[in-house]
């Protein structure tokens, strides 16, 4: 400040002390795409879905918790894969890009709500996780462990049982071939090899994965590939294409739901349809657990079910 005469006036301006500060908003300014993702999208959920649906969804959601988040944000052996999450019912062998070093256990649940009277195909279990096996109209679990041995290549053993019978032994291996358009889509593939004790034969499956991340909200992963029965005791049904869409919305940092849709279709036989809705729940940094109400459609026949599957990440 200086004098002037009896007039006081200030400097024209104050002397600055280290580098300026650059202006901040109040309230920062909203990615659209997270650095979890990947490259941002640059486009607005609100281009997409209406600016009120994406103010309503913005002013649910919550903060991250904190801690590690394996479950949130992914350990990616991917510099930058996008993060997607897993179908319920028909899932991976850890997501797409898995480092090295992850473990998981988690367990399947399927419930039935209609009584199966008939068979199709001669499959006498056509709900169940191993469909030649005698039906028990009992539930349809399968305990599993996954395990990363390097970046994108991971390994699963699964028990399938009904009530608490074993009926199968499965094992599984995945890989991750990369990612596309600014490690927006990634892929890979998936095989599994499953000895059912009864009627004592082998199947194979050979699957190719794909997953793609739209926006902040919306993401989308699918399967398609053929699986085979060796040793079939049904002359020319030992072959069958399956296929899997699975649509998600983050809706908030802990609750992921999603719609998710399983085909397959015995070559010279029948086909089938699940549609499963379904919410995920982040728990904390290491379990989640996710749930479903559906139905099985095969031929004229529809059969009710619950899904669960509880996840333990290490």
């Amino acid at each position: 400040m200086v004098l002037t005469g009896l007039v006081a006036r200030p400097t024209a301006q104050a002397e600055m002390i280290g580098p300026p500060v650059p202006f901040r908003s109040i309230a920062p300014p909203v990615t659209w795409m997270s650095d979890r993702f990947g490259p941002s999208l640059r486009v607005p959920p609100a281009d997409i879905l209406g600016e009120a649906l994406e103010f309503r969804l913005q002013a649910h959601r919550g903060p991250a918790f904190e801690g590690d988040a394996p479950t949130i944000d992914r350990a990616s052996g991917e510099e930058k894969g996008p993060r997607i999450p897993e179908p319920m019912v028909f899932d991976l062998v850890r997501p797409l890009g898995a480092g090295r070093g992850e473990a998981e256990f988690n367990t399947l649940g399927l419930v039935p709500l209609t009584r199966k009277t008939r068979r199709v195909d001669d499959v006498t279990d056509p709900l169940g996780l191993v469909r030649r096996s005698p039906d028990t109209q009992g539930v349809e679990w399968a305990p599993e462990v996954e395990f990363v041995l390097t970046d994108g290549l991971a390994f699963e053993l699964e028990l399938p049982l009904e009530n608490g019978s074993v009926e199968a032994y499965k094992v599984a291996g995945q890989a991750t071939f990369g990612t596309l358009w600014d490690h927006r889509f990634i892929h890979g593939a998936q095989v599994i090899a499953q000895y059912d004790r009864q009627p004592g034969t082998w199947t194979t499956t050979w699957l190719y994965l794909a997953g793609a991340r739209l926006n902040n909200l919306w993401s989308l992963f699918g399967m398609v590939g053929p699986r085979f029965e060796h040793g079939s005791p049904v002359g020319g049904r030992h072959a069958e294409i399956l296929g899997n869409v699975t649509l998600f919305a983050d809706i908030t940092d802990r609750w992921v739901g999603g719609v998710e849709m399983n085909v397959g279709q015995v070559l010279d036989g029948s086909g089938s349809l699940l549609v499963m809705p379904q919410v995920h729940y982040e728990v904390d940094s290491h379990w989640m657990v996710q749930a479903g109400v559906g139905a099985r459609v095969i031929d004229d026949a529809i059969l009710a079910e619950i899904g669960f599957r509880l996840i333990r990440e290490f």
